[in-house]
């Protein structure tokens, strides 16, 4: 139940810059670390013309997310259970928003973009300041793998509890940006790095951006509506 409610939030964070058009094709791996987690995490971002991919291994096993932007559709994959979850964002009336009701997290927050460059694995990146609150984040961006859509639900990990986003990355919302490395610090303590490890520029079949043949449909809306139990997380 908590996963499922921490799904709007990431609908609203990401739509303003999926509707972009994107020209890399490929896949990004990255490596992230927090002081929250014991271990580091993994996370594989597939790009296609038209649709976006993410691959995250968790401590409750991997997940998928497939952003199917012509569509307008999120699918949420769930390989322990081979079943997936179809949801829309947007609509002709609210383009710029995720379901009716939902409402963009408040982006407060401050940004500097420097003169500082450095070339991160063939790539040159701009050292971009964000500060929110008592947070600082230093990420060297690139514009060459085009526009950054988030890490997960609500900035938390997926399958976790919804958690409002991180400052960078609502600083990252639709500036056609994609953060090569971001140190968060809390305080001046280091608190959470991401690092992307390799970039394999190629062609992605298209079966990596629909549910694989023989999963079944998870009808979220006959569940919520029958008051019965998810097949997954903690209700």
């Amino acid at each position: 139940m908590k996963f499922i409610k921490a799904l709007p939030t990431l609908c609203v964070l990401l739509l303003p810059c999926a509707l972009r058009a994107e020209s890399f094709e490929g896949k990004v791996s990255m490596k992230i670390t927090s002081d929250s987690k014991d271990t580091p995490q993994s996370m594989d971002y597939l790009l296609k013309e038209g649709f976006v991919r993410m691959n995250i291994a968790t401590e409750r096993g991997a997940m998928g997310m497939i952003l199917d932007l012509k569509n307008r559709q999120m699918i949420m994959l769930m390989p322990p259970q081979r079943m997936y979850m179809v949801r829309p964002f947007g609509d002709a009336a609210n383009p710029a928003g995720g379901p009716a009701g939902d409402r963009a997290p408040a982006n407060d927050s401050e940004i500097q973009v420097t003169s500082t460059k450095e070339t991160i694995l063939g790539y040159e990146c701009t050292k971009v300041v964000v500060t929110r609150g008592s947070e600082t984040s230093e990420i060297w961006v690139t514009s060459e793998l085009g526009t950054f859509m988030g890490m997960s639900p609500g900035g938390g990990g997926m399958g976790r509890r919804s958690q409002v986003p991180k400052g960078w990355e609502l600083a990252l919302k639709g500036k056609g940006w994609f953060p090569m490395r971001v140190v968060s610090l809390e305080s001046g303590k280091e608190k959470f790095r991401l690092e992307v490890t390799a970039v394999q520029k190629e062609s992605e079949p298209d079966s990596q951006f629909a549910p694989p043949d023989g999963w079944t449909k998870f009808d979220l809306g006959s569940i919520m509506g029958g008051g019965g139990r998810m097949p997954f997380g903690n209700n």
